[in-house]
């Protein structure tokens, strides 16, 4: 082989891997890419969560005003105040297990009456309370018999929202719904005269 072509080949071999500054140019471009975009996921990846948690709690309204008109009784929800759980319970001993002696078929489906979920740990329920209530809470007891009422403790000290079988509410009512910060990032808002529930968010979460 000539001379000139081993040289020729002897440059094309050492050009083919990267240098070290070409790598750590690559690496530097790649860490300013990343913490311009990465914030950008970060706060759509919160609210797409924000918007699923408030999509589950429109659903647990939903959810009581089908089952009080389905079942002719008066369904309630309740939020733990600065916490983030939520509860749907009937107003009914027998749904919740109350004077049942025999395990038929009504006692078991007490353990499914109450729907029992929880906001993500980034958002809780505001403690403020902008509504005048007009229903009795139940009686904790009525929970007794439930496998997790000791978990749900905090209904002692929430407020009841009443749906009746007609498919109203007993009251209008807007509650916060507050991120890590304290401040509010969506609310729930229900008319009681249609038992409609509807979700609304705060500008900048919204984006």
């Amino acid at each position: 082989m000539p001379f000139q072509q081993k040289k020729n080949l002897k440059v094309q071999q050492n050009r083919s891997a990267f240098t070290l500054i070409e790598m750590l140019l690559v690496l530097s471009l790649l860490l300013v890419l990343i913490s311009v975009v990465w914030p950008a996921v970060l706060r759509i990846n919160a609210s797409n969560r924000l918007k699923q948690n408030m999509q589950d709690v429109k659903s647990a309204f939903a959810a009581a005003r089908i089952r009080a008109i389905e079942h002719g009784i008066n369904y309630q929800i309740y939020f733990e105040l600065g916490g983030n759980h939520y509860l749907v319970v009937p107003v009914d001993k027998e749904l919740l297990g109350q004077g049942i002696d025999s395990a038929d078929t009504r006692q078991i489906s007490s353990e499914e009456a109450v729907i029992s979920q929880e906001l993500s740990e980034d958002f809780e329920f505001s403690k403020n309370v902008a509504a005048t209530v007009t229903e009795p809470a139940i009686p904790f007891e009525w929970l007794g018999n439930l496998p997790a009422a000791k978990d749900w403790k905090w209904m002692e000290t929430s407020f009841p929202i009443t749906f009746y079988p007609d498919g109203s509410a007993a009251f209008d009512l807007e509650h916060e719904i507050l991120g890590k910060d304290q401040k509010r990032v969506a609310s729930i808002e229900l008319r009681g005269l249609t038992g409609s529930a509807s979700i609304s968010y705060d500008r900048e979460t919204s984006r």
